[in-house]
């Protein structure tokens, strides 16, 4: 009989390295609700016909291929397929997280690993939907017993739901220029935090700038950085779910990926979701075909294929960090094809010249 495994979580793109796999199916990582789930992943019944792929290979080609990042086999086999003209890949990110990679391509900004933050810092600022996003990351960052406002040791931790563009400003302008802060306000309290600590890291999750304003605000968290740098370290933290298939695709072409294209900006050609790393569930963007994840029902995929979320590869931990091994769990007695491997059926089934 097998033993339980011990692998590195494919799902989220902290991938978390003590995330035990039992022979059953079930997963056990510390009361994380997106590792966990990923027993239930192995239990979904498809939705598909051959009607739904006739239509798929009836559209505009190529094929479009959304996803929010995947392993390193998988982007090898996307980048491909996208080169030879079968499909074109496209980014599904938050726009938070989008922003400040934009931000950061254009402008630059200093950022740091986690684990210098661990060592490091003495502020650590949360931004945004932090912990539904990457639940084990305060854990990781040793902030899970702090509440906001609070300290831990000599670290200062806040938390913020969202930013907006305004508010990045007046805070900008509260660090620049204390003698005309309000007394008692929480831009003076925060902006006395900022310009004491030695070392501050500001995390930026999912949600953390308003939607419409979102590159300003990064815009402005950015200069917020650069400035402090001047005096004191100050670093920017975020996890890229794409980091991996970014990386690949670069080394591949020299070219950066495109974003996800609204549905304005396409007219009849087929759209296929490839669930990975860091999917979160989108409420406004109806696909022909999901591959992977949990079926969101007819609203959201006119099609569904279940996907093992294990596979035997490669990954890149979301701050760029780290190379880890994923692998297929030896405890697991029955291999389920993974998301790339579907996808690899549906374009042969739909005509492609694919190897």
């Amino acid at each position: 009989m097998s033993e339980p495994s011990r692998v590195v979580c494919p799902l989220c793109p902290l991938h978390c390295d003590d995330v035990v796999v039992n022979t059953d199916g079930s997963v056990q990582a510390n009361g994380c609700e997106i590792a966990e789930s990923a027993g239930s992943l192995m239990n979904q019944v498809a939705r598909a016909d051959e009607a739904t792929l006739a239509q798929i290979a009836a559209g505009e080609q190529p094929i479009r291929v959304i996803t929010s990042g995947v392993d390193l086999v998988a982007a090898r086999q996307l980048v491909q397929w996208q080169s030879g003209g079968a499909i074109e890949v496209e980014i599904e990110t938050d726009p938070s997280v989008q922003a400040i990679g934009t931000v950061t391509r254009r402008d630059g900004i200093v950022a740091a690993t986690l684990s210098e933050v661990v060592t490091h810092a003495d502020l650590v600022w949360l931004i945004g939907e932090v912990d539904p996003a990457w639940p084990r990351l305060e854990e990781k960052l040793r902030l899970e017993s702090v509440g906001s406002g609070a300290s831990v040791g000599k670290r200062q931790v806040k938390r913020w739901e969202r930013w907006t563009a305004d508010f990045a400003g007046r805070l900008h302008h509260a660090i620049e220029h204390p003698e005309a802060n309000e007394e008692g306000s929480e831009f003076q309290t925060r902006a006395n935090h900022f310009r004491d600590s030695q070392y501050a890291a500001i995390v930026i999750g999912p949600g953390a700038f308003d939607t419409d304003e979102a590159e300003m605000t990064a815009a402005m968290v950015a200069r917020i950085i650069r400035r402090r740098n001047e005096s004191a370290r100050c670093v920017c933290v975020t996890l890229d779910p794409a980091a991996t298939l970014r990386s690949v695709h670069a080394w591949r072409t020299n070219e950066s990926l495109s974003p996800m294209m609204s549905d304005s900006e396409v007219d009849s050609t087929p759209v296929i979701r490839l669930v990975g790393i860091g999917h979160r569930t989108s409420v406004d963007r109806l696909v022909d075909l999901q591959i992977g994840g949990d079926d969101p029902g007819e609203e959201q995929a006119r099609a569904f294929l279940p996907a093992s979320p294990w596979a035997n590869s490669m990954v890149i931990r979301g701050d760029g960090s780290v190379t880890l091994p994923l692998q297929v769990p030896v405890a697991l007695s029955v291999e389920s094809p993974t998301a790339i491997e579907q996808l690899q059926k549906v374009l042969r089934e739909t005509g492609q010249a694919i190897c």
